[in-house]
């Protein structure tokens, strides 16, 4: 497997750097976050979109830029089994970053009734997913889309597949931010950061597990701890929890 090179490592974090800016209440990636994506993997479009694809329902989703072309003339649920890569996460549950183009080549996707009935009229010429561990039920994907050029590279989904550890800690506390909602009020008087590093603490993550999930240091992690101690009055990661947790 190929390593990235530092100038990858670079835009990585610039883009984890903004990302950390971007905050939503209603949505685990706002557009803002979208756009940041398609500078990090130049594309024409980036959606985002969460499945039911066993009861076939639409949970979720946004893209960037705003689709404003034709309506299509098929539904997802009718072509999904022609699209490799939907494929592949049916029946591997493998939701790494792929190509079209890594199991389907130009000339034979063309001749598909997908490319006729659902690329072609959204003007799309190569396509690159990546996705977060789900069951089939809940599935979260991220779909990259360009309309004329080069294709994906390789590199591309290498850039792809080293952020999903991040997409995955990022949708989870978005999940926490949510149950969370209506907590104590003394919660108002942290940062946004120290309500992540207390809502994770709340789960039972150690300093270090929680520096991975939101791709800072341990360090870090104390720091906020601290300040959020001062803050709630308290001195253990228990008081401050409980106090979280204090009915308003």
């Amino acid at each position: 497997m190929q390593r990235l090179e530092a100038t990858e490592e670079h835009g990585i974090g610039r883009f984890v750097a903004a990302a950390a800016e971007i905050e939503s209440r209603r949505e685990p990636f706002p557009v803002e976050l979208l756009a940041a994506l398609r500078r990090l993997v130049p594309c024409d479009d980036v959606a985002f979109s969460e499945l039911d694809r066993v009861r076939q329902r639409v949970l979720g989703g946004l893209e960037d830029p705003v689709w404003d072309g034709p309506e299509l003339d098929v539904s997802y649920w009718e072509i999904r089994h022609e699209h490799p890569v939907c494929h592949r996460h049916e029946t591997t549950g493998d939701f790494r970053a792929h190509r079209v183009s890594d199991f389907v080549g130009q000339r034979e996707l063309r001749r598909r009734r997908i490319y006729a009935e659902w690329f072609r009229p959204l003007g799309v010429e190569h396509q690159l997913t990546v996705g977060l561990d789900a069951p089939l039920w809940h599935t979260k994907v991220f779909l990259f889309s360009r309309r004329a050029g080069p294709d994906f590279t390789e590199r591309d989904c290498i850039v792809l597949d080293a952020l999903r550890p991040y997409f995955e800690g990022r949708h989870a506390l978005w999940e926490a931010r949510r149950r969370s909602a209506g907590a104590a009020p003394e919660l108002e008087a942290l940062t946004a950061r120290e309500r992540d590093v207390l809502l994770l603490v709340a789960d039972g993550l150690t300093n270090a597990r929680i520096a991975e999930r939101l791709w800072i240091t341990p360090g870090t992690v104390r720091r906020h701890l601290e300040n959020v101690y001062s803050k709630l009055g308290v001195h253990t990661r228990t008081a401050a929890v409980r106090a979280a947790s204090r009915d308003s």
